[in-house]
């Protein structure tokens, strides 16, 4: 009986992992798909049936960094995505204090208001804005791309915040108002020390959004100012997509994400659960 019930746990438990496998080679296999089109020759690339083992090339990354532009655009990300991030906490976060820790009238309409700026769809405000910035005649610089991608930042933070902030203990400000501190005092040196791997979760939150963006980007941006996303497209041409090229470049955009991610996921698993507890 005994035997049986080792059999029986081992058998699931193999089973758990075979279900396991396939549910992540699933969900994993665009990405395995574009790492190793990126590194395969043409031939290799379309062969049917599709070749497992072949001799890795980097030609299509080569061809990728032989534009000279591309470092521009991976610069151009990386400014836009971190002013963008840096504004929507400078601004975002004491926001979201007021929202959390006051009693207004307004409160909840306010409330909505960066609710509904952060569940619009961008398309609906892609027309005005551009004939704004066309007006000025700063269409084709990074200057658009900086407004529109922090008032996508400045409602993620807003919508998201409040919820940490009003798990800090009433009792912490109570006492830091009766020792003499101003409400900035008690913002800065009680509460943001508390919330500060949240804010970190949420920073993270903004740069994937921003550096992964692409419709206004398309929209508002020249050969100068392209970002990664866009400057992905110049490979699908009307002869035809290069599928190579194309992979590789996705592939460098993955990259920074990556590494950004790898020394921040500590900061971002702690801000991520640290609403979860109240206390």
């Amino acid at each position: 009986m005994h035997a049986k019930l080792m059999a029986k746990r081992a058998l699931g438990g193999a089973a758990f992992w075979i279900v396991a496998l396939a549910i992540l080679l699933f969900f994993l296999s665009p990405l395995l798909w574009m790492i190793s089109t990126s590194i395969k020759s043409y031939i290799d690339a379309f062969a049917l049936p599709p070749k497992i083992v072949f001799h890795p090339t980097l030609k299509n990354y080569i061809k990728v960094f032989s534009n000279g532009d591309f470092p521009r655009y991976i610069v151009n990300s990386l400014w836009c995505s971190f002013f963008a991030t840096a504004m929507g906490i400078l601004f975002g976060v004491p926001a979201a204090y007021g929202l959390s820790t006051f009693h207004f009238k307004s409160r909840k309409k306010i409330s909505f208001f960066f609710l509904s700026a952060r569940i619009a769809p961008p398309l609906m405000s892609l027309l005005p804005m551009y004939i704004v910035f066309n007006a000025i005649h700063l269409v084709g610089t990074r200057f658009p791309m900086y407004i529109l991608y922090t008032s996508m930042c400045i409602p993620l933070v807003v919508w998201i915040m409040p919820v940490y902030f009003r798990d800090v203990p009433a009792e912490l400000r109570e006492a830091a108002i009766i020792d003499g501190c101003t409400e900035l005092q008690v913002f800065l040196r009680v509460s943001l020390p508390l919330v500060k791997a949240s804010i970190a979760a949420v920073a993270i939150l903004c740069v994937v959004q921003t550096w992964n963006e692409f419709l206004i980007a398309l929209v508002f941006t020249s050969q100068s100012t392209q970002t990664l996303p866009v400057a992905v497209t110049s490979f699908m041409t009307f002869q035809g997509t290069e599928w190579g090229p194309l992979c590789a470049a996705g592939c460098v955009i993955m990259v920074p994400m990556m590494i950004f991610g790898f020394f921040v996921q500590k900061y971002f698993a702690r801000g991520m659960i640290s609403g979860a507890v109240k206390g």
